[in-house]
């Protein structure tokens, strides 16, 4: 046993729970503790939480009261069992270890429908907590943090684009990069929620069976868009797998769903102008990759077969979410670039 284990099992018998009968690594600082009396539990060690201890964003404190509430309104989220203030850990229920990302490579589309509901669900809590949660906004993820790193994702776009046909070996329709800025502007311009800041597939759970996919990591809040942490939720880089492709829940008809579930009449076009902005911003970090950029060095080896990816990317950005004319004359400029045609990486 390692000391990190030793010291998760401690936490865990230190709270009054019955022995540890087994323990196993989930991720770094996560554990799956299964005690004398059969039950599994999920010890998360906040990394950085002597940092904000005591501050009005305390990643222990914050954590438990959001997934507190959020347990008590019915969203998919574990329960929380209690924290070690001590040790800075939280102890969690156990909903399962197969994560989005495992279902969403696996080709699993039996999980688009709670994904969505899920997230309406946590994201309708959050708003009607926003004046109990804004002074608990971690100071990275603020409005103004918001606004400076969206600025950056619309830079990153515009490289990605003209990566993306450079690689292809086509050329770039001058019309593109004035719609990359109407959408950029479109979606600035659209009011932020509170939620979660460290949204990915990997950070939600399929339950076994099926039945519901919980969302996890709620130690930082702070503001983005709801569209926006939909989509990091339902895509998958396959990061690690050698089997491993870019792959997503998103289609037409899921758009429509979340703009049911979410009541936002300008849902579906919002979603569809974040995909693109989340492919175009995946094709950046993709072909930094493949140039051997230093930045890049640590995703090459969790982004096996980059080139095929980089295909991937191309193909998904193709495809439809709204009929929003941006949206469409965008692909339409794009068309020979993205078809299967369009050129060899």
């Amino acid at each position: 046993m390692s000391l990190a284990d030793s010291a998760a099992t401690a936490a865990y018998v230190r709270a009054g729970h019955p022995p540890v009968h087994a323990i196993a690594p989930l991720a770094e600082g996560v554990w799956c503790i299964e005690d004398a009396d059969g039950r599994k539990v999920v010890i998360k060690h906040q990394l950085f939480g002597r940092l904000t201890q005591g501050t009005a964003y305390d990643l222990l404190e914050v954590e438990r009261d959001v997934l507190g509430f959020l347990h008590r309104a019915g969203c998919p989220v574990p329960a929380v069992l209690g924290i070690d203030r001590e040790a800075h850990c939280i102890f969690l229920q156990w909903v399962g270890d197969r994560t989005l990302d495992d279902a969403i490579q696996d080709g699993d589309r039996a999980t688009t429908m709670q994904a969505i509901r899920g997230l309406c669900a946590i994201d309708r809590a959050c708003a009607q907590r926003a004046g109990q949660l804004e002074p608990r906004i971690v100071p990275s993820a603020n409005r103004t943090a918001l606004a400076t790193a969206w600025d950056e994702a619309g830079k990153q776009a515009h490289a990605g684009i003209e990566q993306l046909c450079s690689r292809l070996h086509q050329p770039l329709d001058a019309g593109v990069q004035p719609l990359l800025e109407t959408m950029h502007g479109w979606l600035a311009a659209r009011p932020a929620s509170l939620g979660s800041v460290d949204y990915n597939a990997r950070n939600a759970i399929v339950a076994p069976g099926g039945t519901r996919v919980y969302f996890l990591e709620f130690a930082k809040i702070g503001w983005d868009w709801t569209e926006r942490r939909l989509t990091q939720y339902t895509s998958s880089m396959g990061s690690g797998r050698q089997d491993g492709r870019m792959r997503s829940l998103l289609d037409a008809s899921a758009a429509r769903l979340y703009a049911e579930e979410s009541g936002r009449s300008d849902g579906v076009r919002a979603l569809d102008y974040h995909r693109i902005f989340f492919l175009l911003n995946s094709a950046a970090l993709l072909c930094a990759v493949l140039d051997g950029e230093p930045h890049a060095l640590a995703l090459r080896q969790h982004w096996k077969r980059p080139h095929a990816r980089l295909r991937q990317c191309a193909t998904m950005l193709a495809q439809d979410l709204s009929t929003d004319p941006n949206a469409a004359e965008f692909r339409s400029r794009l068309q020979f670039c993205l078809s299967p045609r369009g050129g060899t990486l």
